[in-house]
């Protein structure tokens, strides 16, 4: 085959670029496109005869020394990250319940054009003026104005 490098690095940035579409979700693909890279490179400078057998065994162990020490930082990039809170308008308005409101039991309010569920730590008497505390999709978190 002529020009086996120029297959070897078209097919490595197809790899690299499929992992980063992926997230880094699979880590083998990076690692395999890197290696076709490196041996695509070392072909182009005359240290590896351009053979398929040499090319196999080349990128097969570049992948395996590449996959061991790229293993740890990799997957430190698929971690979980805690969501950020995020601020919203909401918390700090005062609204007056409409219902009981205790550990134990939810109420309903509809407030800014939504009716949300109300939950609260502590037992609230309906009518009372209450601080929302924290807000997320559907649901208020209220406590007693201080």
């Amino acid at each position: 085959m002529e020009d086996i490098e120029s297959y070897l690095v078209a097919i490595g940035l197809l790899l690299m670029i499929a992992e980063l579409l992926l997230g880094f979700s699979v880590i083998l693909l990076f690692t395999l496109g890197l290696s076709l890279l490196i041996t695509a490179a070392l072909v182009y400078a005359g240290g590896i005869e351009p053979s398929i057998l040499n090319l196999f065994i080349a990128v097969s162990v570049l992948d395996l020394i590449l996959m061991v020490v790229l293993w740890k930082p990799m997957k430190y990039l698929q971690r979980d990250k805690a969501p950020l809170k995020v601020k919203n308008d909401l918390i700090g308005n005062m609204v007056e319940l409409p219902e009981d409101v205790s550990p134990t039991r939810s109420a309903t309010l509809h407030y800014s054009g939504i009716i949300w569920k109300v939950n609260s730590d502590e037992s609230i008497p309906a009518g009372s003026k209450v601080i929302i505390k924290d807000v997320s999709v559907g649901t208020l978190t209220v406590g007693r104005n201080t």
